[in-house]
C-alpha cells in the first residue's frame, strides 16, 4: 500500500509541542506557549508515515504575529489601519515544510488543499499573512486575490505581507497551485530537454 500525506488538527499537548519543536528547528523561531495554547488558535499538522513533515496555525487572536515578524515597530500602527476591524482577521503563520518535501509536487498541492480546507472551515472573514521569502512573496502574488499591504526590511531581510478575502481563498489557492504545476513541468522540460548539436560544438570549440 503506498503511505499518503495525512493533516489533522492538533490539539493535546503531546502533539502541539512536537509542532513546536519541529517549527523553531525548520525557522528557528520558538512559538509562545500563550500563543501555541490559545483555544481561538487552530494548530495543524502534516504527517507522512506517521511522522509530522509540516504544518500551520491558523490564529484567530488579534496579537498577530505576522505584525510582530513582518513589519517593523513605527511601521505596525500603519499596517493595522489598512487592517480595519482586527477581529475580521484570521492569520496564517508557523507555516513550514521539512526541506526533503518542498519539491515533492503532489505533497505540495495535498498541503495547498488541506490549508484551504482549514480556511474555509475556520477563518474570519478575511485573512492574513506574511513572509521574509522573495520567492514566496512572488508566488502569493500570482493571484490577483493575495492584496499586498505592506513591505518592509526587518533585521537586514526584506519582508512582505498580504490579506485576501476568505470567501476568494478556494479560487486563490486554486490559482497558486496551477502556477506550481505549470512551473514544475517546465522545469521539468527544460531538464528533459536535448542538447542541440550547434551547442555541443560550441563546447567542443570552447575546450
Amino acid at each position: 500500500m503506498i503511505p499518503t500525506p495525512k493533516f489533522k488538527r492538533l490539539s493535546s499537548k503531546t502533539d502541539l509541542q512536537e509542532f513546536s519543536n519541529h517549527y523553531c528547528q525548520a525557522s528557528g523561531l520558538p512559538i509562545p506557549q500563550s500563543y501555541l495554547q490559545n483555544p481561538i488558535n487552530y494548530v495543524f499538522g502534516i504527517y507522512f508515515n506517521k511522522q509530522l513533515i509540516g504544518g500551520f496555525i491558523l490564529g484567530n487572536s488579534t496579537a498577530f504575529r505576522t505584525l510582530d515578524f513582518f513589519a517593523s515597530k513605527s511601521n505596525r500602527p500603519k499596517v493595522q489601519q489598512k487592517l480595519s476591524q482586527l477581529e475580521a482577521y484570521t492569520e496564517i503563520c508557523c507555516f513550514y515544510i521539512d526541506r526533503e518535501f518542498r519539491t515533492k509536487t503532489k505533497f505540495n498541492f495535498f498541503v495547498w488543499l488541506a490549508m484551504t480546507y482549514a480556511l474555509k472551515r475556520y477563518g474570519r472573514a478575511y485573512f492574513l499573512f506574511g513572509t521574509c521569502s522573495r520567492s514566496l512573496a512572488r508566488l502569493y502574488a500570482t493571484t490577483p486575490k493575495s492584496i499586498p499591504i505592506h513591505e518592509d526590511i526587518m533585521e537586514g531581510k526584506a519582508t512582505f505581507i498580504f490579506k485576501a478575502r476568505r470567501n476568494t481563498c478556494v479560487l486563490g489557492m486554486l490559482e497558486i497551485i496551477t502556477y506550481k504545476f505549470r512551473r514544475r513541468l517546465k522545469l521539468n522540460k527544460q531538464k528533459r530537454k536535448p542538447l542541440r548539436i550547434h551547442s555541443i560544438f560550441k563546447i567542443i570549440g570552447d575546450r
